[in-house]
Order: C-alpha cells, then structure tokens, then sequence
C-alpha cells in the first residue's frame, strides 16, 4: 500500500521514554523499538478481534454456550 518510511510526531518526554526502553530492551534503534511494540500492539488487536469473531461463530452454531 505505502511504500518507504512516514514520519509520526512524537512527544519528546514520551520518545526519551522510548529512546531508554530501547536500549535497555537491545534494539539497535529507538524506531526499532516503535517499529516492534507498534506491529505487536496492531497484530493483537486483529488476533483478538479473529478470536472473538471465531467466538460468535461457534456460538451461533451451537458449540458453545
């Protein structure tokens, strides 16, 4: 969809917050660390939502109750 790298604003508190997490967590790169914590974060809602999707479906099959 979109190609290259896009630039988000973020507070300087919160990025100095980012910039220490991410060299105590070993990333290589603060944008590392935002890259990683903002798949994850993205990747567990849509498996939440698959999960709860999947749910509704026994549910409404009768499976469970």
């Amino acid at each position: 969809m979109f190609s290259g790298k896009r630039k988000i604003k973020i507070d300087k508190d919160l990025y100095e917050q980012l910039a220490e997490a991410a060299e105590r967590g070993g990333y290589s790169s603060t944008d590392e660390l935002i890259h990683h914590v903002l798949e994850r974060e993205v990747t567990g809602s849509q498996e939440q939502q698959d999960s709860e999707q999947a749910e509704q479906q026994l549910r409404g099959l009768g499976y469970i109750e």
